[in-house]
């Protein structure tokens, strides 16, 4: 007669551990949930708020550019720069953002990054090309790449500066005169050395360059021969290789040329230089 309470009673408090246990569950989740959506919401204030400085000041950049040098940009080439300069004033206060400025330029989705990813997490879709390979450490590296456009008769080069950690030191986008591509190849690899030798952060650093003209390259590595209309670009970069900068000249395939590649797209589509140091 006593037994059956004694076994309802234990009953009674079996299930209420239960429910506490998911209960006690419940609120973990909901506040883990809760910190993940303060992080993203902290950043995104970050973002607009920078957004909106980055916007003014760039407008007003291509209003004096526009009245006072007669220099127009196109509402896209706007759009980019825009893109572009967010990226670096996001470098600037969150070390955590696994995004680089090109990154966020080619693809402005990624600005919906949840704070919490990792960089592994990057969607392949604009993720760094897996083939390019870091320098060792204490060294730096040159991509560079040039772009021809017949049709229209133009050409640009391009290229960018990364450290042992792929990180990106400087990069660089120009129109150039127009040219044939092995010329413009040679013309990219000149600018990347005139850059290198101007800068004490680089030229006394250990610096391999690589390029995806063959030509080019073996023009460059060699103490004569190549077209006779770059003949002082190609002395400034044998005087330069031998005398003032510690650089190995190298050959590299297209796939690994990705960022160096759309910088020299873009520069098809600009009036002047661009040269940013990160």
């Amino acid at each position: 007669m006593v037994a059956a309470p004694l076994m309802s009673t234990n009953s009674n408090t079996m299930k209420g551990d239960r429910i506490q246990r998911r209960w006690r569950y419940g609120r973990q989740q909901r506040r883990k949930e809760g910190d993940k959506k303060r992080k993203k919401g902290i950043f995104f204030k970050k973002v607009w708020h920078a957004t909106f400085f980055i916007i003014v000041w760039s407008l007003w950049k291509k209003r004096n550019s526009r009245i006072f040098e007669n220099v127009a940009s196109s509402q896209r080439q706007i759009q980019s720069m825009i893109l572009l300069r967010l990226g670096w004033w996001i470098k600037g206060w969150c070390e955590d953002f696994p995004y680089s400025p090109l990154d966020i330029q080619r693809n402005p989705s990624c600005l919906l990054w949840n704070c919490i990813s990792p960089p592994s997490s990057i969607p392949k879709t604009i993720a760094l090309s897996s083939e390019w390979i870091p320098p060792n450490p204490g060294m730096l590296k040159w991509n560079d790449d040039a772009s021809v456009k017949i049709e229209s008769s133009l050409s640009a080069i391009g290229g960018v500066l990364r450290n042992h950690e792929g990180q990106f030191v400087c990069l660089f986008s120009a129109p150039i005169p127009f040219m044939e591509i092995n010329c413009a190849e040679v013309l990219a690899i000149h600018y990347a050395m005139k850059i290198s030798v101007a800068n004490e952060c680089s030229s006394n650093e250990p610096i391999y360059l690589e390029s995806d003209s063959r030509n080019a390259v073996s023009w460059c590595n060699n103490e004569d021969g190549g077209p006779w209309n770059m003949c002082h670009h190609l002395n400034f970069i044998r005087n330069a290789r031998k005398n003032l900068l510690n650089i190995s000249i190298m050959h590299k395939g297209r796939e690994t040329n990705f960022v160096a590649d759309a910088l020299a797209k873009q520069g098809l589509s600009r009036h002047e230089e661009f040269i940013a140091w990160l």
